[in-house]
């Protein structure tokens, strides 16, 4: 076969399989883990369910997908995020600022609702408990050095990222209205503002 048929030919399946995950991933963030129908995706992203089946033979193997895709797009924020904090004065301040999109994020929603839902079912279970910590230790190695080359120890670095994003995950999973962002940001603002005196102006 012709490497130019062959190059093509990958290129459409690659298009069709982004076609149904991202399908799947906005029925996923409108109706949640336990409504989603494999039939329903196929029509939203208007392939035959045949077609959807030899790419995703399962709907666990379709929801596997879709969060390795959330969780490579998290990822990639996040190199981005860190990347343009590199001369940031203020590295506690960027650091919660990326937790804080993170989980605002309407992917983490989904992810939070497919890890709920899902954790009964072996596989997707023992996916996201494998993307979980694997996302943890890359967001630690983005922002570690930022925290080290400002003369902060490579354990306090740890902890300090750690603090953060749990603050920012538990502020995002304990609050239901608008209401609530104020009281929010004021304690986000009084643990920076204690790092800041603990470690200067990092």
């Amino acid at each position: 076969m012709d490497t130019k048929v062959k190059t093509r030919r990958s290129e459409q399946k690659e298009a069709t399989r982004e076609q149904i995950l991202e399908a799947a991933k906005m029925l996923l963030a409108e109706h949640g883990y336990a409504a989603l129908r494999v039939a329903a995706v196929a029509a939203k992203a208007e392939i035959s369910l045949g077609g959807l089946l030899h790419h995703f033979p399962t709907k666990d193997a379709l929801v596997i997908a879709v969060l390795e895709r959330l969780s490579a797009h998290v990822l990639r924020l996040a190199i981005r995020e860190a990347s343009r904090a590199s001369s940031d004065e203020d590295v506690f301040g960027p650091i919660s600022k990326s937790a804080e999109r993170f989980y605002a994020a309407p992917e983490f929603l989904m992810y939070l609702d497919i890890f709920l839902s899902g954790r009964r079912h072996t596989e997707i279970g023992d996916t996201a408990i494998r993307l979980l910590p694997s996302q943890r230790a890359a967001m630690e190695e983005l922002w570690k050095p930022h925290l080290t080359e400002r003369g902060i120890s490579e354990e306090h670095a740890v902890l300090i990222i750690r603090s953060l994003w749990a603050l920012s995950r538990g502020l995002a999973l304990s609050s239901s209205t608008e209401h609530d962002k104020p009281d929010n940001q004021e304690t986000i603002n009084f643990v920076l503002n204690a790092l800041r005196q603990t470690y200067g102006k990092k």
